[in-house]
């Protein structure tokens, strides 16, 4: 089987509707076991084995594609693109970032329900989270989507690290506390066993969780955000920063278009290669910050704290 450019199977009517419903699909096969078997070492040897291949010290499990071949190629040669414009029904999709979501074996640890909508310096639907798998995934270690809330208009506070250093806006409300709702008449909680290769899509609005991992080995998945057609620039302090990118480039209501954001893929066949996407980044860090690059459990400490930020504010909010 070789490293196919489009999804394995088609993109059905049913797939577009249960997006449309539930804010989140489930598409089986989208990418080949060549690309399974390419990716997956190398994620182990980032996460695992703390292997430096130059990502960012401060996000060492963001932005591989700028480091890491494999996974470039993925980028821009893999089929998410087109895979996530025919169930968005964007006619374009551009890169955004990618990321590592990895959780140890026997892990508790868990990530506390949130949407991505305000993490973005953006507005619009159609950044949606691209979660593919590369190792066996269980009901029990999946990101976990409660069904219906991307139609929830609630600009919910998202302690980011820019959002950390700031005072919470009063019109900008915590997440709510969704696991003390379980069983709740009417609300449905999706989760999904996934083979490697198999993609989520899982809508910025939508809310979602992830518990620990009870299997013996790591969960792995690499996470890969684009922009669709809807997609405008609108930066706020709070957002997540973007490598290469300040606030100053983002121009309310403009389109990101640009060597940051090439295009991946149309609906006419238009797509732009990776020669003027970024190799590496535009800092040089110290040998100390070295001996700290794709540290995992760093990369969890810092995710954990922000995760206790985002608890304790939940927490002492007022009542609704």
């Amino acid at each position: 089987m070789a490293f196919n450019t489009s999804p394995l199977r088609d993109i059905t009517d049913e797939d577009i509707e249960t997006y449309r419903r539930d804010g989140a699909v489930c598409l089986r096969k989208v990418l080949s076991q060549d690309w399974v078997k390419a990716l997956e070492p190398i994620a182990r040897d980032v996460i695992v084995d703390k292997k430096d291949v130059g990502l960012l010290p401060t996000i060492p499990g963001r932005y591989m594609a700028r480091c890491i071949p494999e996974y470039r190629r993925l980028v821009f040669e893999g089929p998410v693109a087109e895979a996530a414009g025919r169930v968005m029904q964007s006619k374009e999709i551009r890169f955004f970032f990618d990321e590592f979501f990895a959780k140890p074996p026997q892990s508790d640890a868990a990530t506390l329900w949130h949407c991505d909508r305000m993490a973005f310096p953006v507005e619009g639907f159609m950044v949606p989270s691209l979660w593919i798998p590369l190792t066996p995934i269980v009901e029990e270690n999946c990101l976990e989507v409660l069904a219906g809330t991307q139609h929830d208009d609630v600009p919910y506070w998202l302690f980011s690290p820019n959002a950390r250093k700031m005072i919470k806006p009063d019109d900008r409300v915590p997440h709510p506390d969704i696991e003390s709702r379980r069983g709740e008449e009417g609300l449905r909680f999706l989760k999904w066993e996934m083979d490697p290769g198999d993609m989520l899509i899982v809508h910025p609005w939508a809310l979602h969780y992830s518990a620990g991992n009870p299997t013996d080995d790591w969960r792995v998945a690499v996470s890969i955000r684009v922009f669709g057609d809807d997609i405008r620039w609108a930066p706020r302090p709070d957002c997540l920063n973007i490598a290469g990118v300040s606030f100053d480039e983002m121009l309310d209501g403009e389109k990101p278009e640009g060597p940051l954001f090439p295009l991946l893929w149309s609906e006419d066949g238009r797509s732009e290669d990776d020669s003027e996407y970024p190799r590496g980044f535009a800092t040089r860090w110290s040998g100390r910050a070295m001996g700290d690059v794709n540290e995992y459990e760093t990369f969890k400490r810092m995710k954990e704290k922000e995760d206790a930020n985002l608890l304790s504010d939940r927490r002492t909010a007022p009542a609704d």
